[in-house]
């Protein structure tokens, strides 16, 4: 019994045809079911649950003003559920008077959520249309879990990632309970009078949610239930195939975040530069912030949209050679020590292409101020690790030493 069902509807205490839903899901006692009057409660609990299994709301809301001198008001469940800042992967059922499937909320309702996880209902005042109303919402479930039957990992993920969020806040309230100003002001550095010197070296919010998600992260591995569970899942469809336009998808959520306008500076950031040319930041994060404010320079890794159709030269592959495929997949996997590879770049043009980085020409300084007012040019970052790797490769390749080679004579010799 992984989840929970929401039922928002401002009649539900009166109403006989939703209570009569509400309690025969309840009796059916397969899932939990919370019933909700108003909008502003439904929109809390969709935050604050990490698994909903149903969403069965009311179209219209009439609630009562805060001035006791004004009548009450509507609102719609439009609001709510067209906000792009409020996610839900569940089951969504919308209930009203008249039939919205064809109208223009309905039609971007589908296209948000998805044209078989919406469905719209008509409100009924027959009361013999109750059961066989809350028995299909019940069967809809049963039929979205097998056909999602993957998702019983992430609903062991949100179950554990609930409990060690709770677990760590505990522990750091219980060790500190200034920890978030604590951690805060680590990221300063302090003058003599104790006063902490603007701007820091690092985004001070940053730094304290990385310090809660490397605490997270750990706490999710330990986790054996979840590591089990991911465990039997792959290897039960081991044999299942994936195509590669799902598997690009994947693997670019995975490589790169987009980022917005308002997000700090930071390593791993992709600037589009003239002339098809592009820039990752590989300075350390420590001191990006003081880099930026103070107008430094900044290390960025260059390379150019048509870098990857010059990889035969780079390593100086013959025409016809029968081991090509072989040695660029070397490449993929980033064993030759001067170029790395970035798959499923996508270009300011849209376009998707493996970014080859030539770590003899890569290097180029610009500007904080040029990157602050080319903000809108940084559209996405590398994640880690793989910005991470980037920066290590690119620095053991730099910090190589020439040493003389040991003489023939020597070799082989015990």
């Amino acid at each position: 019994m992984e989840g929970i069902i929401l039922l928002a509807d401002d009649e539900l205490n009166s109403l006989e045809f939703m209570q009569g839903i509400y309690k025969g899901l309840i009796k059916h006692n397969k899932y939990p079911v919370l019933g909700l009057d108003n909008l502003d409660l439904t929109k809390s609990s969709i935050l604050a649950i990490n698994n909903i299994k149903a969403l069965i709301i009311d179209y219209t809301f009439k609630e009562k003003s805060n001035d006791p001198d004004l009548p009450h008001f509507e609102r719609r469940a439009s609001e709510l559920l067209e906000d792009d800042n409020l996610h839900i992967f569940s089951l969504i059922y919308v209930y009203s008077q008249e039939n919205l499937e064809d109208t223009e909320f309905g039609k971007k309702l589908k296209k948000k959520y998805g044209e078989n996880t919406v469905k719209f209902r008509i409100k009924a005042s027959d009361r013999k249309k109750i059961d066989s109303e809350y028995e299909g919402i019940l069967a809809d479930i049963q039929k979205w879990d097998e056909e999602h039957s993957h998702l019983s990992v992430p609903n062991i993920w949100n179950k554990t990632l609930g409990q060690a969020i709770q677990n760590i806040f505990r522990s750091l309230n219980n060790a500190d309970p200034n920890w978030i100003k604590d951690l805060y002001y680590s990221s300063f550095l302090f003058d003599k009078k104790g006063e902490p010197i603007n701007p820091p070296p690092i985004d001070p919010n940053v730094q304290v949610i990385n310090l809660f998600q490397n605490i997270l992260s750990e706490h999710l591995i330990q986790n054996k239930e979840l590591r089990d569970k991911i465990e039997e899942y792959s290897q039960a469809n081991f044999k299942n195939t994936t195509d590669s336009k799902k598997l690009t998808k994947l693997y670019q959520y995975l490589y790169y975040t987009r980022t917005l306008d308002t997000d700090a500076i930071m390593t791993g950031d992709v600037y589009d530069l003239e002339n098809d040319k592009y820039g990752i930041i590989i300075y350390p994060e420590c001191d990006m912030n003081t880099l930026v404010s103070k107008d430094k320079n900044v290390e960025l890794l260059c390379f150019e949209k048509d870098n990857f159709k010059k990889i035969d030269d780079l390593l100086n592959i013959k025409k016809d050679n029968e081991n090509r495929e072989a040695t660029i997949n070397r490449a993929y996997n980033q064993e030759p020590p001067r170029i790395h590879l970035l798959p499923n770049f996508v270009t300011s043009d849209s376009k998707v292409i493996t970014a080859l980085i030539d770590f003899r020409f890569c290097l180029e300084l610009y500007k904080g101020s040029y990157l602050k007012d080319r903000i809108k040019s940084r559209r996405y970052k590398v994640n880690s690790p793989y910005i991470q790797q980037l920066r290590q490769r690119y620095l053991a390749y730099t910090g190589r030493v020439g040493v003389p080679a040991i003489p023939q004579s020597i070799r082989y010799s015990i």
